[in-house]
């Protein structure tokens, strides 16, 4: 899975879970930068991530996390990591 596969599903996941069709987001935006980001939508992203990758986050993971490519580094190493 490439980098804009991760981010479209990402993305994707994120319209669903804020009720936001016109939610956009690259991977140089920052959390703060998503109004909708509020802290618990950030548990239904994690959860759903974790569904739509097949992984699973440690919590020290997401507390480091500040833009979108941090996000996507993390799914990237941990479904290598998985074989995937």
């Amino acid at each position: 899975m490439t980098r804009s596969e991760i981010l479209a599903t990402i993305l994707r996941l994120g319209r669903k879970i804020f009720d936001e069709e016109e939610l956009s987001f690259d991977e140089a935006t920052l959390f703060d930068d998503i109004d909708e980001w509020d802290s618990l939508n950030h548990v239904h992203m994690v959860v759903g991530m974790e569904k739509a990758f097949g992984i699973q986050f440690d919590l020290g993971e997401l507390k480091r996390l500040v833009r979108v490519s941090d996000l996507i580094d993390i799914v990237e190493r941990k479904r290598r990591r998985a074989g995937f």
